[in-house]
């Protein structure tokens, strides 16, 4: 098969990128031809990448290539009839949320509203969940109407039940949405239980920015109840991380947390491989929170929020879940794991397995094959529940 995927800026650091080289190379070894596209490479765009310069220019290429399938994976302006068979999946929750967040900036919690425009103009003018300049705030509002059309026109798959859902509630149909949970890393390798060093080591990973919830992690280190350090991987907004450096500082745990900067995907690894855990405290509604299978892939348990879809990738089998912005809960939960590595590497153990069984690539790409056959043996694309 002949399968394109598509995102205006798809090498943009982030889990949409992360996702589609995981799933576009594991395409290409079952024996699919892959193509990427995109308006502009960035980073280390595969050799295959082709860039198109508007959407026009994309659904030509994907006619002059002979794609059986363009797979998008962010809106585009306009969808011409005459295309090829097109599918789109849903990373974010820009379909039900104006600003895309799903969070409330001043009370620093996710939000759990539904979506209308009285209801969420407000959010932005009071909750701050969006931006309060008038042409930013119009730029959202244009923005999920446009997504909710695309969700009408195209079949769609959606990471998380979460994002159905919510997709339902804002207005979306549900006869074009279908759920299918992303997949772990594919990683050699039989289980390496947890090191037992002293002390244990903790793991952050991903984009530093307030509803990742980093500083009600570093808050929540004071009332662990044994002695743990926190690695921190990833970058973000200079003037945030020097709040945070500040917050370490007044914290006094200097000494518990090391920043260690963005690191490429190997790096992250090798850093969680050397944890007890990973740590997971976002205060927004993740649409899916892919790191707590990076984490069971290399067979190390989580600490989680209990927020968006989070917890359908962070089962119970290898998860401690609480709720978000409570520092007693997330505190006791990091010193279960730290207090006991017994406990820690038989939940690890069952977070491998999971990866490698529920959350393997091969089933995940045996039903994204049958969904990209049933959109081509549609004549009109709609696709079942």
């Amino acid at each position: 098969m002949r399968i394109g995927h598509y995102d205006a800026r798809l090498w943009a650091q982030g889990g949409i990128a992360s996702y589609v080289r995981r799933v576009g190379q594991a395409q290409a070894r079952t024996g699919h031809d892959v193509v990427f596209l995109c308006r502009a490479s960035e980073g280390d765009a595969p050799s295959n990448t082709l860039e198109v310069e508007n959407d026009r220019a994309l659904f030509s290429a994907a006619q002059a290539r002979g794609l059986d399938v363009l797979h998008l994976h962010g809106p585009v302006e306009t969808l011409p009839e005459d295309r090829v068979p097109t599918v789109r999946t849903v990373h974010t929750n820009d379909a039900s949320c104006p600003s895309g967040s799903r969070y409330l900036k001043r009370t620093g919690q996710p939000c759990d509203r539904d979506y209308s425009v009285a209801g969420c103009l407000w959010g932005h003018l009071v909750d701050h969940c969006g931006s309060r300049r008038p042409h930013n705030t119009w730029a959202n509002f244009q923005r999920i109407q446009q997504e909710q059309t695309q969700a009408a026109a195209l079949p769609t798959i959606t990471v998380s039940r979460f994002l159905k859902e919510q997709m339902i509630r804002s207005g979306c149909p549900a006869e074009t949405l279908r759920v299918l949970h992303s997949p772990a890393p594919t990683l050699s390798g039989t289980f390496s239980p947890p090191p037992r060093r002293t002390p244990p080591h903790f793991v952050f990973a991903g984009r530093i920015e307030p509803q990742k919830g980093l500083d009600w992690l570093l808050r929540s280190l004071g009332a662990v109840d044994a002695d743990v350090h926190l690695d921190v991987a990833g970058t973000g907004d200079e003037g945030y991380l020097d709040t945070l450096d500040q917050l370490v500082a007044d914290l006094g745990i200097r000494e518990q947390v090391t920043f260690h900067g963005w690191l490429d995907e190997d790096a992250v690894y090798a850093l969680i491989e050397q944890a007890r855990g990973v740590v997971v405290p976002s205060v927004w509604h993740e649409p899916a929170g892919l790191v707590t299978l990076e984490a069971a892939a290399l067979g190390r348990p989580v600490v989680a929020s209990e927020v968006g879809g989070i917890p359908e990738y962070a089962t119970d089998a290898f998860a401690l879940r609480v709720p978000p912005r409570d520092t007693e809960a997330l505190a006791g939960a990091i010193t279960t794991l730290a207090r006991d590595p017994d406990r820690a590497t038989a939940m690890g153990r069952r977070g491998h397995d999971q990866a490698r069984s529920e959350f393997a690539m091969d089933r995940f790409l045996r039903r994204l094959d049958a969904f990209y056959d049933d959109v081509r043996s549609s004549t009109q694309q709609p696709v079942s529940s």
